[in-house]
């Protein structure tokens, strides 16, 4: 089986979907499948291109067995406008690095962006083949709710692309059971839609002990209770939550915060914690690296906005708990977020955008260590039992094979 997987962010992109992609293609190339990926260029991270792809438009290589062609795109940080300009170019070279890819069995693409499910829904018909749609968010509404769109008019727009995409579509695979009934609501048939988790790399990120860390040792932490954030900053993490609460937090001298990332909201993070010394800021790390830096922690943030769990499972969870470290979740009542933490039993959810409460799980936390540290490792085995990479890239296979 031929797999044309089309995604904005790929491997060396260590944030977003890029991780997820990665191992699904790689999986499929170890199970005997050819996969053909159509990418944007390394920028996830900073906003920016990476220097060996500036002043390109396409570029091809390999990496674990995966043929990968690179295309450009607007790359700058920004509000709306940016982020459309980001997708609507994407989608142009993208589309036309796939019309010059061979013969292919299925065409599989994540959101976002939307428009790319039009465009691939649109080469899978050209092709005669299939095409899977795969939902890591929900767009428009995630939009709508962070309050990026407000023209009634562009609003319907997208709704109604959306609808289209839904409709073209072979199969829809969503990450959850809310993501499920979004689609049931919009009036997609049960029989079309796969519920396939995201998935943690648990042989990858294992747990490793605080004494000896790295990461630790390096920023004299081996005495301290380190509260951690590692990801994207961007808008719909609500960093300024973190910020509130930590200032809530200074008559614990042990506490420390490691605040690990780039993106739209770093320079509003530097300029509110720059100063503390009490504070851990380090740019995003290699991917290498990361199952130190994890276990660097005793406890990890997942914040999100307002009506944004609705819309997403934060990615970083899965690693936190792969990484047997608690969650401290901030998203809405309800949301699989909160379902994840709470059929798991590891760690806390508090509302979104609460720095007091934020502030006072941090204080649990810390108080009842003995406590973390069993919230952590029921986490651990609740990702192995059931977000293991094998398990939701056999998931995929079984679905792939189902419509070639």
């Amino acid at each position: 089986m031929h797999v044309l997987l089309l995604a904005l962010n790929y491997h060396p992109d260590r944030l977003g979907n890029a991780p997820l992609m990665t191992g699904l293609a790689e999986g499929l190339v170890a199970r005997g499948h050819r996969v053909t990926v159509v990418c944007a260029f390394p920028h996830h991270e900073t906003g920016r291109i990476e220097a060996p792809y500036r002043g390109r438009l396409f570029a091809r290589d390999a990496h674990n067995g995966v043929d990968i062609h690179r295309v450009w795109l607007y790359a700058p940080e920004g509000g709306a406008a940016a982020k459309m300009a980001n997708y609507a170019s994407f989608t142009a070279t993208a589309l036309a690095a796939a019309l010059a890819v061979g013969p292919v069995d299925v065409v599989f693409t994540p959101s976002p962006p939307l428009t790319l499910g039009l465009v691939d829904a649109a080469l899978a018909r050209w092709r005669g083949v299939p095409f899977v749609y795969n939902l890591q968010d929900l767009f428009p509404e995630a939009a709508v709710r962070l309050g990026v769109l407000t023209n009634p008019r562009v609003i319907g727009a997208f709704e109604r692309l959306e609808k289209l995409v839904y409709r073209r579509a072979t199969r829809l695979a969503v990450i959850s059971e809310g993501f499920r009934q979004h689609l049931l609501a919009r009036g997609v048939p049960d029989g079309k839609i796969a519920v396939i988790p995201n998935f943690a790399d648990v042989d990858f990120i294992t747990p490793r002990p605080r004494a000896g860390n790295p990461f630790r040792e390096a920023h004299g932490l081996d005495e301290t209770f380190v509260v951690q954030f590692s990801g994207r900053m961007g808008y719909s993490q609500g960093l300024e939550t973190v910020v509130e609460a930590w200032k809530r937090l200074g008559d614990l001298p042990d506490l420390r915060l490691m605040m690990v990332g780039d993106g739209q909201a770093r320079p509003m993070v530097d300029a509110a914690l720059g100063d503390d010394p009490r504070v851990v800021l380090l740019p995003t790390q290699a991917r290498e690296d990361l199952p130190d830096l994890l276990a660097a922690a005793d406890v990890g943030l997942a914040p999100l906005r307002h009506g944004m769990a609705g819309t997403s499972v934060p990615s970083k969870m899965f690693g936190i708990m792969a990484a047997a470290r608690p969650i401290i979740a901030g998203v809405d009542a309800g949301s699989d977020a909160e379902a994840l933490v709470q059929t798991a039993d590891c760690g806390r959810v508090v509302p979104p955008e609460d720095p007091a409460a934020l502030a006072d799980a941090i204080r649990a936390a810390h108080a009842d260590r003995a406590m973390s540290q069993a919230q952590g490792e029921r986490g651990r085995a609740h990702v192995v039992a059931h977000y293991a990479q094998a398990a939701v890239v056999d998931a995929y296979e079984r679905l792939l094979r189902s419509i070639t």
